[in-house]
C-alpha cells in the first residue's frame, strides 16, 4: 500500500527543517537565548505588586512567551524528526 504524505505535513516539516538549521548552531542558539532574556519570557506573566497588575503587560509577556514556546518546539520536533530520518536510512 502506498501513502501519500500530505501537503501540509510536508511544508510544516520543511519549516522545521529551516528553524533547526538557522538556530541548531551555536551562534543561532546564542540568539535565541538573547531575544529570550531581551522579552523576559523567564519571568511571570503577572508582574507588579500582589493584587494589581497591568492586564496589558500581562498580555504582552504572554505573548512573548508563546512565540519562543512555539519555537522552541518546533526545533525539539525537528530533532526527532532528524534523528528518525537518520534511523531509517541505517
Amino acid at each position: 500500500m502506498i501513502y501519500r504524505r500530505s501537503p501540509q505535513l510536508e511544508q510544516a516539516q520543511d519549516e522545521r527543517r529551516r528553524l533547526l538549521a538557522l538556530f541548531s548552531t551555536p551562534e543561532g542558539e546564542q540568539v535565541l537565548s538573547d531575544l529570550e532574556r531581551r522579552f523576559e519570557t523567564h519571568l511571570p506573566v503577572f508582574q507588579g505588586k500582589s493584587g494589581s497588575y497591568d492586564p496589558l503587560d500581562a498580555m504582552r509577556r504572554d505573548a512573548h512567551r508563546e512565540i519562543f514556546l512555539v519555537i522552541r518546539h518546533q526545533l525539539e520536533l525537528a530533532r526527532q524528526e532528524a534523528k528518525q530520518t537518520q534511523h531509517n536510512h541505517d
